[in-house]
């Protein structure tokens, strides 16, 4: 049986999304406030980015990272910021493509959508590393898939055990990257 897209199983869900401010350092200052994501689901608007994008946005790392209060996945981007979008709810992750479910275990998944790719226009990678990646060094993340890289659309999803109390996603520059917080008790 397929599963509705996101944006309409969230809508329908009647999703809690607010947008938030961090404590901003004077470089991050002039960044689009971040989106915070209730656990109840998700659904944040793109969030345009203050650094000029004009040509070809491409992914070339992803990077994880576990803190005292939360986990942390980092998006690294070529040629800036692209705009973003938040998802998430307790439906497993799906492969655009084909449909078929993402093999992440967790009771809780979150997408962000971007206008980028992890390939060149000549088909070549630009993100070299695998797209299913388990981690269980992390306190609450159980792992990340690429779920999406077709047409200038690409997606990232991670899944959550229970305990988290909050994500948040916020862009940085120099060098281009989407940070994604994941805190926890």
């Amino acid at each position: 049986m397929s599963r509705p897209s996101r944006s309409a199983a969230t809508a329908a869900a009647g999703t809690l999304i607010a947008l938030a401010l961090l404590p901003l350092t004077a470089a991050q200052a002039a960044a689009p406030a971040p989106a915070v994501v209730a656990r109840t689901a998700a659904a944040a608007p793109m969030t345009a980015c203050s650094e000029s994008t004009p040509q070809a946005t491409y992914l070339t790392n992803i990077r994880t990272g576990r803190h005292t209060t939360f986990d942390r996945i980092v998006l690294d981007f070529s040629a800036g910021v692209p705009p973003f979008g938040v998802t998430g709810g307790p439906d497993p992750l799906v492969y655009c493509g084909s449909g078929q479910t993402v093999p992440l275990t967790g009771t809780e998944y979150t997408e962000i959508t971007t206008n980028a790719a992890a390939h060149d226009q000549n088909g070549n990678p630009t993100y070299p590393g695998p797209r299913l990646v388990l981690t269980p060094q992390l306190a609450k993340v159980t792992g990340f898939a690429v779920t999406c890289d077709f047409e200038g659309h690409l997606n990232v999803g991670f899944a959550t055990n229970a305990g988290v109390t909050e994500i948040r996603t916020f862009p940085l520059t120099n060098p281009s990257r989407i940070v994604i917080d994941v805190y926890h008790a």
